[in-house]
């Protein structure tokens, strides 16, 4: 089965690409004023992202636009401690129509303003706006578990904690808030690295469901864990707009998904594919990257290690599966397994992985992939541990026994711990390689650790 993207997942913190509206847009003031409002937000600048947002508010025309970036801009100012500017700006968004009643009740931004008179009526003039509704707005789920990965100090419970978070209640994403957090989680306990992710299920039994992960990093780990490419600061030439086509092709895929038109089956014609072209304004993107690609494959990885744009740089990734051959593929992509950015190295990682998968013969040194398996992030881990699978499953049966002990001894321990995560994409895979390794068929994280603690130990 070839490696996609699950259409029933979403995974919050990492960029997306996005085409911009044309300059001569009526719109394009307003979408000026949100992108540096967003800024402000990154940058905890809570002020000037409430100012940006409140003026982005007054550029737009009456409607959802208006309505969301007033939105916006209360939870802003209430992260700026101004509560009642918060409740004042939040009463205007709901006037002028803002319906996500459900996000508004859980929103960790708006928290300060539960205490305040005008909050209840705020909610209940929501939900009004909610019954009148041409749609129903993307559900919050429901948080199922919290997972905590790469710290001998943090443990799942004490991310709970200073997350402030509740299994089994809704959540909502805060950018902000969890920022804030992961700084303090550095501070408190010595962390050269914490990044908090969510990941929301929006079809299939786990439906409605989130999960956090907590990734860390050690100081003493550092060297081994956090250990990346100078982030590059050129600018690449986009061969023949590919770079562009590839971000239109994806912000439309991501519409249809959302919206659920994209067909059942959707697919692709290379190994790699992350939700095919089964849809009509899909169909035409497809042929021309099959056409152009290998003529620019050099121009590609150019791209991949000059270019200070990350989304380019990810797009590039994308665009190598589509390489003459998947030796080509994996030769240029495999240097940049550590690129400096979380969603570039995904996309090094993803299309490494469906390209192995997809192979009959290994086209990566085993020692490349261990290395991979114990990066920073859990889309880090997860892919990089399918890939050792798939390699591993390459090998001829006598150089696997020689190389067995080995990679028990450097990946044993992680493994475990990766077996005792909640969240199914992260633990499966990491299950997937134990059960290789040992050739054992055992399930739970208990079981893993008494296996564990029954091999052999060698020095060093």
């Amino acid at each position: 089965m070839r490696f996609m993207m699950a259409l029933g997942v979403v995974a919050l913190g990492v960029g997306c690409a996005h085409a911009p509206k044309p300059a001569d847009d009526p719109a394009a003031r307003a979408q000026q004023l949100s992108e540096e409002a967003e800024q402000a937000y990154k940058a905890l600048d809570f002020e000037r992202c409430a100012e940006r947002f409140q003026a982005a508010g007054a550029a737009n025309a009456e409607g959802p636009d208006r309505a969301e970036s007033l939105y916006r801009a209360a939870g802003c100012a209430s992260l700026a401690g101004h509560a009642d500017a918060a409740v004042d700006v939040l009463k205007r968004a709901v006037q002028g129509g803002y319906y996500d009643a459900d996000h508004l009740e859980y929103n960790p931004e708006l928290a300060a303003l539960h205490a305040l008179p005008a909050w209840s009526g705020i909610v209940t003039e929501a939900r009004a706006n909610l019954a009148k509704a041409p749609e129903a707005p993307f559900p919050v789920p429901t948080l199922m578990g919290v997972d905590a990965f790469g710290s001998r100090r943090v443990d799942r419970e004490t991310v709970r904690q200073v997350l402030g978070l509740e299994v089994g209640k809704p959540i909502v994403h805060s950018g902000a808030i969890f920022r804030q957090k992961e700084r303090l989680l550095r501070n408190q306990y010595n962390l050269v690295f914490a990044r908090m992710g969510m990941t929301l299920f929006f079809a299939d039994e786990l439906k409605g469901s989130a999960f956090v992960v907590m990734d860390m990093v050690d100081a003493e780990d550092a060297a081994v864990r956090a250990r990346f490419l100078a982030p590059p600061k050129g600018h690449a030439a986009d061969p023949e707009g590919l770079i562009a086509r590839w971000n239109a092709y994806e912000a439309r895929l991501q519409q249809l998904q959302m919206q659920g038109k994209l067909a059942e089956g959707s697919s692709c014609k290379i190994a790699h594919c992350i939700g095919g072209f089964g849809h009509p304004d899909l169909a035409a993107f497809e042929p021309e990257f099959i056409a152009k690609v290998p003529k620019h494959v050099d121009a590609l990885t150019t791209v991949l290690r000059e270019d200070a744009d990350a989304e380019k740089r990810a797009a590039a990734a994308f665009l190598l599966a589509y390489a003459p051959t998947a030796l080509e593929t994996v030769e240029c992509l495999r240097p940049f397994m550590r690129d400096p950015d979380d969603g570039a190295r995904n996309s090094v990682l993803r299309v490494l992985t469906a390209t192995q998968e997809a192979a009959k013969q290994p086209l990566l040194p085993v020692s490349a992939v261990v290395d991979a398996v114990l990066l920073p992030t859990s889309m880090d881990r997860n892919k990089a541990t399918y890939l050792l699978t798939y390699l591993l499953d390459d090998l001829p049966p006598e150089e696997l026994k020689a190389q067995r002990a080995e990679l028990i001894q450097k990946l044993g321990q992680a493994l475990v711990e990766m077996s005792a995560l909640q969240l199914p994409i992260n633990r499966d895979p990491a299950v997937l390689l134990l059960k290789q390794l040992s050739g054992e068929q055992y399930e739970t994280a208990e079981e893993w650790r008494a296996w564990l603690a029954r091999q052999p130990k060698t020095d060093g």
